[in-house]
């Protein structure tokens, strides 16, 4: 009895620990991402589980790098660089991360977090 209730309690914290939904922003398109980064304006489309509130927290910490412009009703979020490099722009990660946000899509590509930064918001 001990072992099938300890096999079942392993189970349970399994399907806890492992089952949870990773997320993803995505990106309009590859050429309006690329345009945006040039100018200093990047759009993403947030995830549905990401709530304004939790937009307007996490954003308050990076008012330094960068502002963002968030529509509820689309889920679209525009950050506007105020220095547009390379190290302002990895901050961005630190707002989607902080928002449980582990990968972007750019057209039918998925990256992670990490390989987004190199691939697009690198110099």
């Amino acid at each position: 009895m001990k072992k099938l209730s300890l096999l079942i309690l392993v189970f349970g914290l399994n399907f806890v620990v492992f089952g949870q939904k990773s997320l993803t922003a995505v990106a309009p398109s590859n050429q309006e991402l690329i345009s945006g980064i040039q100018s200093g304006h990047i759009q993403m489309t947030l995830p549905s589980e990401i709530s304004e509130e939790n937009v307007i927290m996490y954003s308050k910490y990076y008012t330094n790098i960068f502002t963002v412009d968030f529509d509820a009703k689309t889920n679209i979020a525009s950050f506007h660089m105020l220095s547009n490099d390379a190290n302002s722009r990895r901050v961005i990660l630190r707002f989607l991360s902080a928002n449980q946000i582990v990968s972007v899509q750019v057209d039918s590509m998925k990256y992670d977090l990490g390989t987004f930064f190199d691939k697009y918001l690198n110099d």
